[in-house]
């Protein structure tokens, strides 16, 4: 998980470093916000692939809003190899996080609410994934979709505690 979590530091500064968004403009944040769900919807549009890729670069670029990439068992699905759409998943959890932080100014410390919306959102456009694609049916995250719906993602994010990793 070590290993994981350097090579995801080094490519977000080395997104970082390209540079280009800094202070934003107001169109920005909201087209942020369109898109998360847009792909929350749509994960498979012909158009997500390069909205997909802007959101996350708006999110690892931007200076308006910050999100915290929690390791353990809210992410552990998504990052594993055997799971197809894995990083289309982990991109919607950071782009939905920094959506909420933004459309939620007052919230944007409450890491746990965050960290609630990411996976949700994430989880919906997984639920759509699978209905576009059979084959991207994947049991970790059934079982998160399982807690969701048994109502028990709110206290797996609040034991992961991730305001304070």
């Amino acid at each position: 998980m070590k290993k994981l979590t350097i090579i995801f530091a080094l490519v977000v500064i080395g997104l970082t470093a390209q540079s280009g968004f800094g202070q934003t403009t107001g169109d920005d944040r909201a087209n942020l916000i369109r898109a998360a769900r847009f792909l929350e919807e749509k994960p498979f549009d012909k158009d997500a692939p390069k909205m997909r890729e802007w959101a996350f670069l708006y999110v690892a670029q931007t200076k308006d809003v910050s999100v915290v990439i929690c390791a353990g068992p809210l992410i552990r699905p998504m990052l594993e190899k055997k799971n197809k759409y894995g990083d289309e998943l982990l991109n919607q959890y950071a782009i939905a996080m920094a959506a909420f932080k933004l459309q939620n100014p007052d919230r944007k410390s409450d890491e746990n609410a965050a960290q609630l919306a990411g996976l949700e959102s994430a989880l919906k456009a997984y639920e759509k994934m699978v209905a576009g694609d059979s084959k991207a049916k994947y049991a970790a995250l059934d079982e998160l979709l399982a807690k969701r719906d048994k109502g028990e993602l709110k206290a797996l994010v609040e034991a992961a505690d991730c305001a304070k990793k």
